[in-house]
C-alpha cells in the first residue's frame, strides 16, 4: 500500500517516518528496479517529487560515507542522466549547497566520463587511484570533498538522509503518489 499523507503526519518520531519513508522507497525501488539503470530512470520518472529526490540521492549520501567524490563517479557512473538527477534530487531536498558542489564534481569528471567504464574493469582499488590522482580528478576533488563532509558532519550520523524526514514533514504531499 502506498504511503499517505496521513502517515507522514502521524509519525511519532523522525525514526518512525525514515522508516515509512524507506519501506515507501523499497516498494518503489526494489534492487532488481535499481541495478538497471534505464528501468530505475523510468521509475524515477513516475515517483513523486520527495521519493524521487531521496532515491537519487541515496548513492551519494552512502558515497560520501564509504569514499569520496571521485570514487562515487567511479561506482555509479552507469548512467549520466541518473547523475544529472542527483542534482535535481538534492535541490528538491532543499541541499543546495551540497547540490553546488556535487555540480561542480560532474563538472570535474565531465571530460573523463567516456573513460569511466574502463577504469572500472581495472583490478583493484590501486590502478583506480593511479587513474584518478594521473588525471588530476582527485586533486580537484578532495576540496570538494572536504566541504561536503563539513556540511554532512551537521547533519549527524543521518548524512543526507536525515534530510528526508524533515522534508517530508514540510512537503508530505511531496512525498505521495
Amino acid at each position: 500500500m502506498a504511503l499517505s499523507v496521513e502517515q507522514i503526519r502521524s509519525a511519532v518520531s523522525d525514526e518512525d517516518l525514515f522508516r515509512l519513508l524507506s519501506e515507501e522507497l523499497k516498494r518503489l525501488f526494489p534492487p532488481e528496479i535499481c541495478r538497471d539503470p534505464v528501468v530505475f530512470l523510468s521509475r524515477i520518472h513516475a515517483a513523486p517529487p520527495g521519493l524521487r529526490a531521496m532515491a537519487t540521492t541515496y548513492d551519494l549520501d552512502v558515497s560520501m560515507a564509504l569514499d569520496d567524490l571521485a570514487w562515487h563517479f567511479i561506482n555509479h557512473q552507469s548512467s549520466f542522466d541518473l547523475v544529472s538527477e542527483t542534482v535535481d534530487g538534492l535541490r528538491e531536498l532543499e541541499a543546495n549547497e551540497v547540490a553546488e558542489i556535487f555540480e561542480a564534481a560532474l563538472e570535474i569528471i565531465k571530460p573523463h566520463w567516456t573513460s569511466l567504464p574502463e577504469v572500472i574493469e581495472l583490478k583493484g582499488g590501486g590502478p583506480k587511484h593511479d587513474w584518478l590522482d594521473a588525471k588530476g580528478i582527485q586533486s580537484q576533488m578532495d576540496p570538494l570533498n572536504f566541504r561536503l563532509w563539513k556540511i554532512l558532519d551537521q547533519y549527524g550520523n543521518g548524512g543526507l538522509l536525515s534530510l528526508w524526514p524533515v522534508y517530508a514533514r514540510k512537503y508530505p504531499e511531496r512525498c505521495c503518489g
